[in-house]
């Protein structure tokens, strides 16, 4: 048996929104702190620069007057330098001897392949360590009076080292405390933040099946939440209709089987009442029939509704010529006219249409029946096209009273009807114009209807995209 993966759980706003800013702040301190480190360990370079190139000057000018005054140069040397604390240097001649050495450095750890240099440059110095001192320093060639000298001047690093370890700890000890602050602001801030949101979800949990009339004021939350709450309305709009229509179609259909089970039951107990003879039996039983097929009718329209409402029909789109279809079907509906004394008149140019075959004559049927159940004796129902630029439609008139506005846009919902006094004649089941509109629909139609004094006009409009 295979197991299932368990998918993780999404990280709530809060966790993520704290944990980008952690990293923003300390990736920003972090910059910070490192600009400010080698700036400061650049200045001090630079410094050791300047006071290296002032001792290098001094060790010249000593070797300089040491070969005016014909004097050795290591007796000159030992005061080259005065009022520079931790610097120190060495000298040694063209065949590399010694010439002289500060004391406290100890130079024979300088790398013997550094390059030597004429004058001293911030880049160009070196770091070395005597195993007692950290130093900085530079290798210098000078030439005077046609000897040649190799001067090696140095600083102790020591106490810029001792510094710039105190502020490295200072700096990542700032980091380390700025972030964890700015992460708790962070989560303070989100926390309050999200109060708009706490709030509206108290108030949707009040919400309930009892009283989907509630609405969100959109003007008492953050600008931020604004579209949440009138989406959150909109759904709410559309479950109340829902669960109005699901209610007024419970009782429709309560209402509408316990007719013909009421009718079964009466004529069944009359029937049993007394002794019959076979003809009445056969009379109350082809009665019965009627209603039994009446409300497997009614079953099956409920049936296809749900399935064309639920996507469970896919239609078989094909060419339709319009004139070919609704001729098919007056042959029929002609008949059903002829009792009421209706004319039937079609007025269809030649019309092309994508659409279901089968779905098509049963919506074209359903509006030519509503049309003649509708229609006055002795009047004409009318079936005509019309074609506008992309649209294309399909219109059934009849002369009946005009339908007032108020019901217009709930013709189409389930076993509606215009004057609530009035029961079924037995020809329909009430499902038919929501059959029509319906399966119209899944075929890419519209349907809709207009009613004035003189007309009503039921209307089917293609759009070709």
């Amino acid at each position: 048996m295979k197991s299932k993966i368990k998918r993780q759980k999404p990280y709530s706003i809060s966790f993520r929104t704290m944990v980008f800013v952690g990293i923003a702040i300390f990736v920003c301190l972090g910059v910070m702190g490192t600009l400010v480190v080698t700036s400061i360990e650049d200045h001090f370079q630079e410094q050791d620069a300047d006071e290296l190139d002032e001792v290098f000057h001094a060790i010249k000018l000593k070797l300089e007057k040491s070969h005016n005054q014909s004097v050795q140069p290591s007796k000159l040397l030992f005061q080259a330098v005065s009022g520079h604390h931790g610097v120190y240097y060495y000298v040694e001649d063209a065949e590399g001897d010694t010439i002289f050495s500060s004391e406290g450095a100890n130079f024979s750890f300088f790398p013997k392949t550094a390059k030597t240099y004429t004058s001293i440059n911030p880049a160009d110095m070196l770091l070395f360590s005597d195993e007692n001192h950290m130093h900085r320093a530079i290798k210098l060639g000078f030439n005077t009076h046609d000897t040649s000298y190799t001067i090696i001047v140095a600083s102790n690093m020591e106490f810029h080292m001792t510094f710039m370890n105190s502020l490295l700890k200072s700096i990542i000890g700032i980091i380390i405390c700025s972030g964890i602050i700015t992460v708790l602001a962070a989560r303070f801030a989100i926390y309050r933040s999200l109060s708009p949101l706490r709030k509206l979800t108290r108030k949707i949990e009040t919400i309930t099946a009892d009283n989907l009339d509630i609405r969100l004021n959109p003007d008492e939350v953050p600008e931020e939440l604004i579209t949440l709450v009138n989406s959150f309305n909109t759904m709410i709009e559309r479950l109340e209709d829902g669960f109005e229509k699901l209610s007024h179609f419970s009782a429709d259909i309560a209402h509408e089987l316990r007719t013909p089970i009421t009718s079964l039951t009466t004529q069944t107990q009359v029937m049993l009442g007394q002794a019959r003879s076979n003809d009445e039996y056969a009379d109350i039983l082809y009665s019965n029939l009627e209603e039994y097929e009446r409300m497997t009718k009614m079953v099956s329209d409920m049936l296809l509704l749900a399935k064309t409402e639920h996507g469970l029909i896919k239609p078989s789109i094909e060419p339709l010529d319009i004139q070919q279809e609704i001729s098919s079907l007056l042959d029929y509906f002609n008949l059903l006219a002829d009792e009421k004394h209706i004319n039937i008149q079609v007025t269809v140019s030649a019309l092309t249409i994508q659409c279901d075959k089968t779905m098509f004559r049963q919506a074209i049927g359903n509006l030519i029946s509503n049309a003649i159940r509708h229609a006055p004796s002795n009047s004409t129902v009318e079936i005509k096209t019309e074609s506008k630029g992309k649209k294309q439609k399909i219109m059934v008139l009849n002369n009946g009273e005009k339908i007032e506005p108020q019901h217009i846009p709930k013709l189409f919902n389930r076993f509606y009807r215009v004057d609530p006094s009035r029961q079924r004649d037995g020809q329909g089941t009430g499902l038919g114009l929501t059959i029509a509109k319906s399966v119209m629909k899944i075929n890419g139609a519209d349907m809709y209807v207009e009613s004035d004094e003189s007309k009503t006009v039921f209307i089917i409009e293609f759009s070709d995209t």
